[in-house]
């Protein structure tokens, strides 16, 4: 069996790629099971090919490894949160990947812990995407959210609004309702998630849900995952799980390999430092010296947020 998954970058985030391509094939391949792995980036990140394909024949030379430079249709588009357009690639995959009707797209600040196959044999059918709900969902998020004029478009998907590092994808759907069309005029706008926002507002009634173990968000603790199970979002089991065996690890918001200390950055790092072709490629020093705020620094950070209506 093979599955498809696929990783969108450009070059401001591209040695990265390794380390995410590494865990899938260490962590994730099961007898008789293997991957097309697509890599849809820029053309100054294409360099990536040759050190991808050393990784992939290091583990498994029955996965198959294509790497296509693409011109980004929205490189224009709005950059905010440090998070660049190579993001928006995603919604160019039902054209750049005409044979290809279902797979896997995944951000390259993931780390792969467990098998993929209870994703990937979700039916899709009359679907176009399934994923995890997000932190955008708990009361405090949404309400500093809802001050965006654009927010009236996702009134609808309260307690629904997912987190898109992790989704499977089906291409066919979004082609049968020629989603492009949409997405073209929504990326023209100035969204604060970006694309995120884009598919949550396009892809409305036609999500499924994944267990949050399948999108474990590093920066999330244990009170925030209670806070999930008393809005029913998710009950304590699927909690328990994301918190104890996550199956995907989605470093959003600060990054291990920038600053060592992030929550769960040790799990990143134990596994580069394990593993002879990734060790090295990193400067962990510099990581380890640069910490994050002070409790103090955050406190007032958030107040200043709150005061100037800049959204968390």
């Amino acid at each position: 069996m093979y599955i498809n998954i696929v990783f969108c970058f450009d070059d401001k985030i591209a040695e990265q790629v390794q380390v995410t391509v590494a865990s899938l094939l260490d962590y994730t391949l099961t007898d008789g099971v293997h991957y097309h792995i697509y890599c849809i980036c820029t053309e100054q990140a294409t360099y990536m090919e040759t050190p991808l394909k050393r990784v992939v024949e290091a583990r498994d030379r029955e996965s198959t490894l294509t790497v296509q430079g693409v011109e980004n249709l929205y490189q224009d588009a709005y950059e905010v949160r440090g998070v660049s357009t190579g993001t928006y690639l995603r919604l160019m995959l039902h054209r750049l990947l005409p044979d290809v009707d279902k797979l896997i797209y995944a951000d390259v600040d993931v780390l792969f812990r467990s098998s993929l196959l209870d994703i990937w044999q979700i039916n899709l059918e009359g679907y176009v995407l399934a994923a995890v709900q997000g932190a955008v969902n708990l009361p405090d998020q949404w309400e500093l959210n809802s001050d965006r004029p654009y927010w009236k478009h996702l009134t609808g998907v309260k307690g629904r609004y997912i987190n898109a590092g992790v989704t499977l994808m089906n291409l066919a759907e979004i082609r049968h309702r020629n989603l492009e069309e949409q997405w073209n005029k929504w990326a023209k706008e100035k969204l604060h998630y970006q694309d995120q926002d884009i598919l949550n507002i396009t892809c409305q009634g036609a999500i499924r849900y994944l267990s949050p173990r399948f999108n474990r968000l590093a920066y999330m603790t244990p009170s925030d995952y209670d806070a999930f199970v008393r809005e029913g979002i998710f009950t304590q089991q699927q909690c328990r799980d994301a918190l104890e065996h996550p199956a995907i690890i989605h470093y959003a918001g600060d990054k291990p390999w920038k600053r060592y200390d992030v929550n769960m950055g040790y799990l990143w790092w134990d596994y580069v430092n394990s593993q002879a072709d990734l060790r090295g490629l990193f400067d962990e020093e510099m990581a380890r010296k640069n910490h994050g705020p002070t409790f103090r620094e955050r406190v007032v950070r958030k107040i200043k947020k709150l005061i100037g209506k800049e959204k968390l």
